[in-house]
């Protein structure tokens, strides 16, 4: 029988570490992740609907001029 046999060092993981993602700053490599850009259209999605919305009051506020008493 053939069996596919994978050796890799313990500490490796399955693949192991390439040069070229240890050249670029985590900070950059963040940049080209679509994770962080669906993280960021969700919070200005969230920020926006905020604004919008008034501090997401369901009613519009409106300032009614105050009685006075004694007339």
């Amino acid at each position: 029988m053939t069996e596919i046999k994978h050796h890799h060092h313990p500490d490796e993981g399955p693949h192991p570490p390439s040069d070229h993602d240890n050249s670029i700053p985590y900070w950059k490599r963040a940049h080209r992740d679509w994770r962080m850009w669906t993280a960021a259209f969700f919070v200005f999605a969230a920020l926006a609907v905020y604004i919008v919305t008034v501090d997401l009051s369901l009613v519009p506020r409106v300032h009614r001029p105050s009685l006075t008493v004694g007339k």
